[in-house]
């Protein structure tokens, strides 16, 4: 009985490795298929554009050179719009916000630090766009996560999409009602501890290939925090921010109501840095717990089947089951080989990350830290987010843990 256990495991986790192998060839011919579709960039295009970016102290020592990126744009003056928002008018990122609106006086910067009064919901980043949404001068809003940095191309290339002859495209059939929401993926960058360098591992090896997968597979249903672009009126249709004061899972929200409406979703071809600096393991761990219960709450069927792309652990387990003899051996390398390629071919030709290549030796250690993070999502249902802990509730919304003393 034993025997027929034993065999049965090695029959499944060798249908996964199978499995594992084609979603990594998918990977890079999706990788590739999102890279071939970049469009020129037309310089006549430059439509009103009003970024809001929910702030919430100076979170790393690149904060002020994050924004700076944002106010260095080869874009008309007159056409772009910043709005900083945060909770509170004592918060410790504001000196950084003036010191801003002093040495870039040519572009208009307001600041709005109300977003407490418009707490309605548990999601502190929702009230705050909600606050910084009645300022905003025009009708084509940016939503952008505070450790972004940018090129100075950033903002014509991820407008573009919305020239209504582009002909662009990321879905299976083009939409009736054209393009609604533009965004990005994004990379981890300035890399200054280990916990940092496994964090860009796994954006880089396992998130963004997987949206890649999807893009190519479905089309886009998703939206990242890296830039989500959508005009106001669209917006207004699928409920407004309103609609996702209890969404844990906002920014994916975002892109799923504007493909339910009818609307195209596209994924840009602009890769966003993703500042990362020198974090510490219990934050890097805290952060990617929170993703990762998101993504099983919002896509719970989608992402039990995720457990086929480590190809690492399931070598690992493979290997283990054949008694760590030669023929489990073979296989464990062959799919190490196989893992390190494609991520080497993915980083190097399609998203440019150049972390992925200069850390690839550490990737099998990311992996096995994956693996942790994905059994770990399975097992309780509250997440840290800014230092305060919230309850996440079936379907993705969240509530607030009150602690009591």
């Amino acid at each position: 009985m034993n025997y027929i256990i034993l065999l049965m495991v090695r029959y499944a986790l060798g249908f996964c490795l199978l499995a594992f192998v084609v979603f990594t060839g998918l990977s890079v011919w999706a990788a590739r298929r999102w890279r071939r579709s970049r469009k020129p960039i037309d310089p006549d295009w430059t439509p009103g554009v009003t970024i809001l970016k929910p702030v919430s102290g100076i979170e790393s020592p690149h904060a002020y050179a994050n924004f700076v990126s944002f106010c260095t744009q080869s874009y008309p003056n007159d056409r772009l719009q910043l709005i900083f928002g945060c909770l509170h008018a004592d918060d410790s990122v504001i000196p950084l916000i003036r010191r801003l609106q002093t040495n870039f006086p040519h572009i208009r910067i307001d600041l709005v630090c109300n977003g407490i009064r418009a707490f309605r919901g548990p999601n502190l980043k929702v009230c705050n766009l909600l606050a910084m949404l009645p300022i905003a001068q025009f009708d084509l809003l940016v939503l952008c996560d505070s450790d972004m940095r940018v090129e100075p191309d950033y903002v014509r290339r991820v407008v573009s999409a919305f020239r209504p002859d582009t002909g662009l495209t990321s879905n299976k059939s083009r939409s009736v009602k054209g393009v609604g929401l533009v965004t990005c993926p994004y990379r981890g960058s300035s890399v200054e501890s280990l916990p940092a360098v496994l964090e860009a591992l796994g954006i880089g090896a396992d998130f963004i290939p997987g949206a890649l997968v999807s893009r190519a597979m479905e089309g886009v249903g998703f939206a990242f925090g890296s830039t989500i672009a959508l005009p106001r009126d669209v917006l207004e249709q699928i409920g407004g921010f309103e609609a996702i004061l209890h969404e844990l899972a906002d920014d994916f929200r975002l892109g799923e109501s504007t493909r339910a409406a009818g609307y195209e979703v596209v994924l840009s071809d602009y890769m966003v840095d993703d500042v990362l600096g020198a974090e510490r393991f219990v934050g890097m761990w805290n952060r990617r717990l929170r993703w990762a219960r998101t993504v099983r709450s919002c896509r719970p069927w989608g992402y039990a089947g995720l457990f086929v792309t480590n190809g690492t652990a399931l070598g690992l387990l493979f290997w283990a089951s054949m008694g760590f003899n030669a023929v489990g051996s073979s296989v464990l390398v062959a799919a190490l080989l196989l893992r390190l390629a494609a991520t080497a071919a993915i980083g190097a030709t399609c998203t440019s990350d150049r972390n992925l290549i200069r850390y690839l030796p550490l990737l099998p250690i990311s992996d096995v830290l994956s693996l942790c993070l994905y059994l770990a999502s399975y097992f309780g249902n509250r997440i840290i987010w800014r230092g305060e802990t919230f309850r996440l509730l079936p379907g993705g919304k969240m509530e607030k843990v009150i602690q009591t003393p």
